[in-house]
Parts: C-alpha cells; sequence; structure tokens
C-alpha cells in the first residue's frame, strides 16, 4: 500500500510543477484508484504535508521546535555538508526542526554512506557524526575512511523512493529544502542558502 500511494503521487505530480510554491489544491487522482480507501480523494497542500510526505518519507529528524522543512541531501554533497552548518544553529536554538531526506546518486560511496546513516540504531546521532568528519573527505575527493555499511533491500528501497519524491517535487540535485509558508501553500528552495537567508525564511514558516 505504501508503494501504491507513492506512485500514485508521482503520477500526479510529474515533472515540471514545481515553482516558487506547489500548487497542489484541487487536484483529483484517478478514477480508477478511487476505490482504494487509503488514497486521499483530493492532493492538496495539506495532504501532502501532513499525509503523503510525513509518513511516506524516509527522513532524520533534528529538532523539535520552530517550523520544519524538508532537507533532502546526498553524504557526498559538499553544498549539503555547508547547509547542514547553516541549519545546526537554528536547530540548537530551537527555532528550526530539519527533516533530512537522504538520497543517494552523486557518487558510487553515497548509497553506503546514507545505509550507515538509516540502519544505524541511532540515526540522528550517525548522521551528526559523519557531518562532524565529512569537510576533510569532501575537500580531498577520498571518501575511503567515511562509515558506510551494505545497503538491505529496504534500504535501498527507501533511497530509491526519497530520489524518485525529490524529482518528482522538481528538484534535480541537492541540498534541496521543501516548507510550508503560513499561508498554507508550500514552497522550496534548489540549491544552498546561508544561515542569514534561512533564519529569514523562519518567520514566514509555519
Amino acid at each position: 500500500m505504501k508503494n501504491r500511494i507513492r506512485t500514485v503521487l508521482l503520477k500526479w505530480l510529474g515533472i515540471g510543477v514545481f515553482s516558487s510554491s506547489l500548487l497542489f489544491f484541487g487536484m483529483t487522482f484517478a478514477e480508477a484508484q478511487a476505490s482504494t480507501a487509503a488514497l486521499p480523494k483530493k492532493l492538496t497542500a495539506n495532504v501532502l504535508w501532513k499525509q503523503i510526505l510525513a509518513q511516506h518519507l524516509t527522513y532524520i529528524q533534528e529538532g523539535h521546535h520552530g517550523p520544519i522543512i524538508y532537507d533532502f541531501q546526498d553524504p557526498n554533497c559538499p553544498y549539503c555538508h555547508v547547509m547542514y552548518t547553516h541549519e545546526a544553529p537554528l536547530i540548537k536554538a530551537g527555532k528550526l526542526t530539519v527533516r533530512y531526506v537522504p538520497v543517494a546518486f552523486l557518487t558510487p560511496q553515497s548509497p553506503a554512506e546514507a545505509a550507515d546513516w538509516l540502519q544505524s540504531p541511532h540515526p540522528l546521532a550517525t548522521l551528526k557524526h559523519f557531518e562532524s568528519i565529512v569537510g576533510p573527505a569532501l575537500r580531498s575527493g577520498d571518501y575511503r575512511n567515511l562509515p558506510k555499511a551494505i545497503p538491505t533491500a529496504k534500504t535501498t528501497q527507501d533511497l530509491k523512493h526519497n530520489l524518485e519524491m525529490m524529482g518528482a517535487l522538481g528538484f534535480d540535485g541537492t541540498p534541496a529544502i521543501l516548507y510550508r509558508l503560513k499561508s498554507g501553500h508550500l514552497g522550496g528552495i534548489p540549491g544552498m542558502i546561508s544561515e542569514k537567508q534561512l533564519s529569514g525564511l523562519l518567520p514566514h514558516l509555519q
């Protein structure tokens, strides 16, 4: 059922529907899917945010206060690492909650590194440790000593679904952040932004 919901969502999102806000209001699912009780009849921003993203993405959450953003990141993306350092002080100050959504497509090592996060008994601690040591590897291009794990079938599928969702939302690279405005609309920013820019965005978010 989880995969079926993703499939229908991806069908509706397609490509190129992402702009400064995500205009999903009034979209109805195909009549052929109407008999599937688990699927909402309309894909609104509220449904996407509270049901689809929250329940059908695989993510690692840091923080429990302030507005929530989703941050798609690849372990070997240097800009993702910088974005992480921009988010960390805001999380620590209780101003932001980040749901890190791992994808793994930039290097051959990415899936094993993302698997190390997701398969850890303590994913957040593992992610934070990775971020504390990844800087020199990204600067040198030598990833041999970064923590890795053999991806299980479930992890491989979760990473694949995360990447598909990222693309369906209109993002083609990392980092990419998705957020909900106080108006209820969804918006997103492809690429890295500064801590100052992120701080300036927070008052406008739910």
